[in-house]
Parts: C-alpha cells; sequence; structure tokens
C-alpha cells in the first residue's frame, strides 16, 4: 500500500484547494498532459507574473507578425510541416477549423467511424453529410484496428462528391493507419486528407515511435501537445500541407473557433515544451524508451492473465504500425471487468489510468514518466496478476465458462447504424425520452457514447438497433458511464 492514501473527494472543497490537496497526494498519474505533473519549462514556476494579454512585443496570435510567429515557424521546422499554428483551445477546436475550413455546408465528407466526437459536432454545425469507413475489431484485445485503404478507395465509386477524408490515427488505443496509402488514394481524387493525430505528437522525436502523418503527407494534421509532451492541458498544434487546401480559409475558422483571448501562458507552455525537446529530446527520449521497452518485456515476463498488445497481434492490412506507449492492459478471460482493474490500481495501488473500458484500462505513458512510477505499475500488475491466477485456480469452470463467454461477444465492435436525417436536422426535431429496451428501430436524439474516447456508438439522426441496445446494456452492468443515457435507462429519441 502506497505511504500517502489522502486521495478522498470533498465536495464542498474550493477547486484550487483540491487541486492543491491532491497535488501532496502520491497518485501517480498514468494519464495526460504528458508533463505528468513533473517535467516541463522551469520558466513557468510563475504563472500568475506571465498571464498576460496582447500588449505590446507579444504579437497576437490570430494575426502573428512577431514573436508569435516566429515560434510557430519554429515549431513548423521541428516537425517538418509547411506551416504550423498554435491552438489553445486543444485538438478539438483544430478539427473544427481544419472541417470547416475544406468542406462547404451541406456537403459531403468521408470520416472513420472511430473519429473524436469534435468530427461529429463539425458535421453538425456544417450540415454535412457523412459516409463512414468502420474500422476492423482486434478480437482478441476487443479494439478498433487501423482503416483498410481499399475501404477508402471504394467509397469513391458510389460518393464522388467527397471534399474531405478524416481519420484519426493513432486511435487511443495506439493503432496508427496506412497514412500514406490513404493519402495517395485520396490525393489521386484530389481530396484532402485530415489527420487526428492528437495521441502522436511524440512521434517524431524517436525512431521507436511510427511515421508521423505530417511526414506520410496529410493535408492536415491536428496534434495535442498537452497529451503526449510536456505541455500544459489544452495546448494543441495544426500542420497546413499541399496545395489541395484553402490555408487561409482554416486560419479565418481557427480565429472562429478559438477565443479571441489566447493564454499566453499555454501558448509559452507550447514554445517552451518544444524548445526543450528540441534541445534535450535526444537524450530525454532515448531514457523515456529505454524504460518504456524494459517495463513492457517486464509485463509479457511476469503476467500471465494480464495481457499487453503488440504489433504482431494486430492485422498488417489496416494497421501500419502501433504506438508503443500506449500501456493497454487486458484483462479478458480473468472474470474481472476493466471497471474492476481500474478500481483495484486506483485504491490498492494509487495509480490513477488514462481510460477504462469493458475489459481493459489504458495507461498513457510519456517523456515526463518517472522510473519510479513504472516500477510502481509493473508491481500492481504483478500482485494483481497472481490474485487472479489464485481464483482461477481455485474454479476452473468458471474459467472455462468465461472462455466461451469472450468468444460470443466483442463489445468494442461499432454496430453499423443506418442514418435517416443528418445530425443537423435531427438536432432541430422535438425530442422525448424512451426506456433504452425500448428504443430499437428509433431514431436517435443524442450523442450516445464512452467517454473517454468519445467515439459515438449512434449519433443524432441514426436509428437505434438490438446491437447497439444490446453493447449499452453490456457497457452498463460493467459500471461504465455512458454518455447520452440518462436515469432508469432512457434516452432520447425524436418523436
Amino acid at each position: 500500500m502506497c505511504k500517502n492514501s489522502e486521495i478522498e473527494r470533498n465536495d464542498e472543497q474550493p477547486l484550487l484547494e483540491r487541486l492543491e490537496a491532491y497535488g501532496r497526494t502520491d497518485v501517480y498519474p498514468f494519464h495526460m498532459p504528458g508533463h505528468k505533473r513533473r517535467l516541463g519549462p522551469k520558466e513557468m514556476g510563475h504563472l500568475y507574473e506571465m498571464d498576460i494579454t496582447e500588449i505590446d512585443g507579444f504579437d497576437n496570435l490570430h494575426e502573428p507578425e512577431g514573436i508569435l510567429k516566429d515560434a510557430q515557424l519554429f515549431a513548423a521546422e521541428l516537425y517538418h510541416s509547411e506551416e504550423t499554428a498554435f491552438i489553445v483551445n486543444g485538438s478539438t477546436a483544430g478539427l473544427l477549423a481544419a472541417i470547416a475550413g475544406i468542406c462547404r455546408d451541406g456537403g459531403e465528407i468521408l470520416a472513420a467511424r472511430n473519429c473524436h466526437k469534435a468530427v461529429y459536432h463539425a458535421i453538425e454545425l456544417h450540415h454535412l453529410k457523412p459516409y463512414y469507413i468502420y474500422p476492423p475489431i482486434n478480437t482478441k484485445y476487443g479494439i478498433n484496428e487501423g482503416i483498410y485503404p481499399q475501404d477508402v478507395e471504394k467509397m469513391w465509386i458510389t460518393h464522388q462528391n467527397i471534399q474531405a477524408i478524416v481519420i484519426t490515427s493513432p486511435t487511443y488505443d495506439g493503432v496508427v493507419s496506412d497514412i500514406e496509402a490513404i493519402c495517395e488514394i485520396a490525393h489521386r481524387h484530389r481530396v484532402p486528407v485530415i489527420v487526428d493525430e492528437a495521441h502522436g505528437a511524440h512521434f517524431c522525436f524517436s525512431d521507436y515511435f511510427p511515421k508521423s502523418a505530417v511526414a506520410c503527407g496529410a493535408d492536415v494534421v491536428i496534434q495535442s501537445t498537452h497529451k503526449t509532451l510536456p505541455a500544459m492541458t489544452q495546448t494543441a498544434l495544426i500542420h497546413l500541407n499541399g496545395d489541395l487546401i484553402d490555408r487561409e480559409r482554416i486560419r479565418r475558422m481557427l480565429t472562429i473557433y478559438q477565443t479571441s483571448s489566447p493564454s499566453y501562458i499555454l501558448m509559452g507552455s507550447i514554445d517552451g515544451c518544444l524548445h526543450m525537446l528540441s534541445e534535450n529530446g535526444e537524450m530525454l527520449y532515448k531514457a523515456y524508451t529505454e524504460r518504456l521497452q524494459k517495463l513492457r518485456n517486464a509485463i509479457h515476463e511476469q503476467c500471465r492473465w494480464i495481457k499487453l498488445p503488440e504489433y504482431e497481434e494486430l492485422d498488417a492490412a489496416c494497421s501500419k504500425d502501433y504506438d508503443k506507449s500506449k500501456i493497454v492492459l487486458s484483462v479478458r478471460n480473468t472474470g474481472m471487468t476493466g471497471r474492476q482493474f481500474h478500481e483495484i490500481l486506483l485504491h490498492d495501488y494509487h495509480l490513477q489510468m488514462e481510460m477504462v473500458s469493458a475489459e481493459y484500462v489504458l495507461a498513457m505513458t510519456a517523456v515526463g514518466d518517472s522510473e519510479e512510477g513504472y516500477e510502481r505499475l509493473l508491481h500492481a500488475l504483478v500482485e494483481t496478476d497472481a490474485k487472479i491466477n489464485a481464483m482461477l485456480a481455485q474454479n476452473e469452470a468458471k474459467k472455462d465458462a468465461l472462455d466461451e463467454e469472450e468468444k460470443l461477444h466483442d463489445w468494442a465492435k461499432l454496430p453499423v447504424v443506418s442514418q435517416k436525417m443528418t445530425i443537423y436536422d435531427a438536432e432541430q426535431r422535438k425530442k422525448i425520452l424512451c426506456r433504452l429496451d425500448d428504443a430499437a428501430g428509433k431514431i436517435a436524439a443524442d450523442y450516445i457514447y464512452l467517454y473517454p474516447p468519445g467515439i459515438p456508438i449512434v449519433t443524432p439522426g441514426e436509428m437505434i438497433t438490438g446491437a447497439v441496445i444490446g453493447t449499452i446494456h453490456w457497457w452498463l452492468s460493467d459500471g461504465l458511464h455512458v454518455s447520452g443515457v440518462y436515469e432508469e435507462r432512457d434516452v432520447r429519441i425524436i418523436c
């Protein structure tokens, strides 16, 4: 047990006091932001002293001519991008601006179904008609694989008015699609590719990680610097390349989807982070990747039941690479749910995971992690694995039943649903509550999803099917919070 157990909530405590109290606990952050509350530019110790507005000598993010222009040029050079802009409203703002800047209202867009909810919000706001490509599921681990390039090619046979394609790569779980092949297909049809690379801002700092979409020919790449780099929450970059996009229009959309008073602390965090990595990144990433690989090897060697995916277990036809910074810890075939596993790690070992799902938890690692954090995680996994082994050894019949049950259901598979009206039109219609079990055949009025990662199982305007209902019930029975499902298991439908 860890030395400091003061992690209980006090709902009457002011936010700042709770943050200060939480900072004094020994809870280790296997989640974003990538600085892990310990690594960052040393100059940022006195934040209130640096909280300014657009005063003389500090430029304007929306019309950069001086210091911010130079900072963004430095970022572009570091990432080998033709043009790079800072974002202080997260990758969400980048996705909204990119889609709005490329697609005209009422147009058509091709999107991977496992895109972040921001993509769906852009579709809604601009009255777009979406066509979806569904990623296959890795049945061993229940995670989304990459996108088949041939599925992208097939879409142009029947949908030749598509204005953009949006792909999430890497996924939340670290799976990387073949962006080069997808870009080659799209560019042959003169269609730009937007890649949500929010979880891949670290790719260019070490050959241990996959190739960035910037280097793979993508026209727009959005990265969250705060997710995997030592930058503050809400910071991001957008990279613009090639001649298929209207860069001026995307820049204008960035001014719409970002605040007119961008935080200089956040912009300073981006710039300070990138300069630190430019100067010391080789040393930092060498130490980080060596520790990370040592941890991954130890998990494989010392855990029998808790499993860790590797690239060799993915389908190379659709999954081009894998980001090993993502520690996906599967408890399939153990009798333990992802939620139960998460609670053990948090309450018994004070390890806060990034995400919990039905059958696994996700530990996000980054250059800001410490050796001590990895040792604590490995210790917790080995002990928990031994307890699982003892439990299953006492009940072989239960283990056989679990093996058979796992063959019957792949919880992460996104059910294919039909769109009965656009998201925008659905949002204009009258809505009522309906019991989930009575919703089959009805039209959804809400997004329904697990957050994180925020991938909708159904969007407004789509028909709710029995497969959708069954998956939602399974999520709920495993103790997961499902956004869009209300008390008494009600959902909102179109009248």
